[in-house]
């Protein structure tokens, strides 16, 4: 079954805005709270989305400009489909700056999309360490959940994600149909 998802992921990845030129923020950015505050009282997707971009970047963003190269490597590697090259550049990442969110979800990621579901829940796990409003990490660890067809689990982080970001139609497709397959166990 191709779970929705998991392109969402792969695009957030790819696809979020940079920071302006000189800016260097991580997930300790101080300008979060206030972007997750108005995430959560976003009044439709429209709006969810520019908040939910604006966040993206400021988590992509590191001090190290190495780090930021080692980032679009990756994300470069993964848009060409080389999952080897991507999880090199993102392991490269972790361990050079080890403190750093993003690089864990961005080898979650890879992980993930390699079907190295449990390595890639460890990352998630140290992912939601540092940062624990992580909406994208929250839905990964779903995806992994339901590839290790623990679905109970799967339906808990997805519904952990739409708490933080309830605009996400992905997400909520894909919490839908765990459930939908939840109540079918049940009869």
């Amino acid at each position: 079954m191709r779970i929705v998802s998991t392109v969402v992921l792969v695009l957030a990845l790819l696809a979020a805005p940079p920071l302006a030129s000189g800016a260097v923020a991580d997930q300790n950015d101080p300008r979060l709270d206030r972007l997750f505050q108005r995430l959560e009282s976003a009044d439709g997707p429209r709006e969810a989305r520019f908040y939910a971009s604006r966040i993206w970047a400021i988590w992509y963003s590191h001090p190290s400009g190495s780090i930021e190269a080692l980032m679009r490597a990756g994300r470069a590697a993964l848009q060409d489909d080389d999952l080897k090259g991507a999880l090199i550049a993102f392991d490269d990442a972790v361990r050079k700056a080890p403190n750093f969110a993003e690089a864990w979800n961005a080898r979650a990621t890879a992980r993930y999309m390699m079907g190295n579901y449990e390595r890639a829940l460890a990352d998630v796990r140290r992912t939601l360490t540092l940062e624990p409003r992580h909406f994208g990490a929250l839905a990964g660890r779903g995806l992994c959940h339901i590839k290790l067809d623990n679905l109970e689990r799967a339906a808990e982080a997805f519904e952990a994600s739409l708490a933080i970001h309830p605009h996400q139609p992905g997400v909520e497709g894909n919490l839908r149909m765990v459930r939908k397959r939840l109540d079918n166990l049940d009869l």
